[in-house]
């Protein structure tokens, strides 16, 4: 290591060093403060409550009006919540909820991995409020969606809209919530790098992805069919499904089914009756009461109203 040598002005000007005047105007960067107080992600080696800190963060200091933060499961495909907010910007616990990331989901991805996008913002979106017991859409509008991500891939993603509130998106506390999930994915990689600690869901039973997989590919197919070519039991399946993913086969399936329903809607090419069946349900009067529990009203109400 190389020898220092002192560069005091006394030292180096030896009999008149300058006497400067100091300025005393306040100095101060909003972009300082806000990294500052992200400072708190660094200090936490617990990640569930690292997670919650940062929905903390995302509604102060950042400033959106409601947040929910959801961990990428890429064995299954599924976006598993952690924390978010209600409509009154408490903040509530939400792993008990989780969704199949669809397509448009992995191109938010996908631009986010390559540069191109560090958010995307959806319109006509149902907004929606998770009870510990169900799901409930309480109105439509815009959605941000800003993922966070490792160097190598995608770890999760941090969406938010307004609630019941006007607000607009604001591209100032989009651009600070990117920069507030860049520095969670930096965290979450050091942590998992130091063995220390681990993130994201545990290693899923076969059955389980196996299941996921079927049911994505075809959504009709009954647990009895699932869990006979998987080579298990039907209770065996149903138990260890529930567990690995919080919710039962039945109403993972459902919602796949769901979705697939509203796909083939908006493609235009089928009836409300005609793609209820295509997407898997048994009949009618099966795809009218999962549509009222999920959506929370009538197929005709739902689309009466804009969606």
């Amino acid at each position: 290591m190389a020898k220092r040598r002192r560069i005091d002005w006394s030292v180096i000007l030896r009999k008149k060093p300058p006497r400067p005047t100091w300025g005393g105007s306040r100095s101060r960067s909003d972009a300082v403060d806000l990294l500052l107080a992200f400072g708190d992600l660094f200090t936490i080696n617990e990640v569930d409550a690292l997670l919650k800190r940062t929905v903390e963060l995302a509604l102060d200091p950042v400033g959106l009006v409601r947040a929910g933060l959801y961990l990428f499961d890429d064995q299954l495909g599924l976006m598993l919540g952690s924390w978010g907010t209600d409509l009154r910007r408490n903040v509530v616990d939400e792993h008990h909820v989780m969704f199949q990331l669809d397509e448009a989901g992995h191109r938010v991805l996908a631009r986010a991995m390559s540069g191109d996008a560090h958010w995307t913002v959806a319109d006509n979106c149902p907004l929606i409020v998770n009870g510990p017991t169900e799901t409930k859409v309480v109105g439509q509008g815009w959605v941000a969606c800003t993922p966070v991500r490792s160097a190598q891939r995608p770890l999760g993603m941090l969406y938010n809209d307004a609630g019941l509130t006007s607000a607009t998106v604001d591209p100032v506390r989009q651009a600070e919530a990117a920069m507030l999930c860049a520095l969670l994915g930096l965290r979450l990689t050091a942590l998992r790098g130091s063995g220390r600690v681990t993130y994201g869901p545990a290693t899923r039973h076969p059955a389980v992805a196996s299941a996921v997989r079927m049911l994505t590919d075809d959504p009709s197919l009954r647990g009895g069919d699932i869990a006979k070519k998987i080579g298990v039991s039907l209770s065996r399946l149903a138990r260890v499904f529930k567990s690995d993913t919080g919710v039962s086969l039945v109403d993972f399936r459902n919602q796949l089914r769901l979705e697939r329903f509203l796909s083939l809607v908006d493609s235009g090419g089928s009836n409300l009756l005609e793609a209820a069946y295509a997407a898997g349900f048994g009949s009618y009067s099966q795809f009218h009461r999962v549509f009222r529990a999920l959506r929370g009203a009538s197929p005709r109400d739902y689309f009466a109203g804009g969606r």
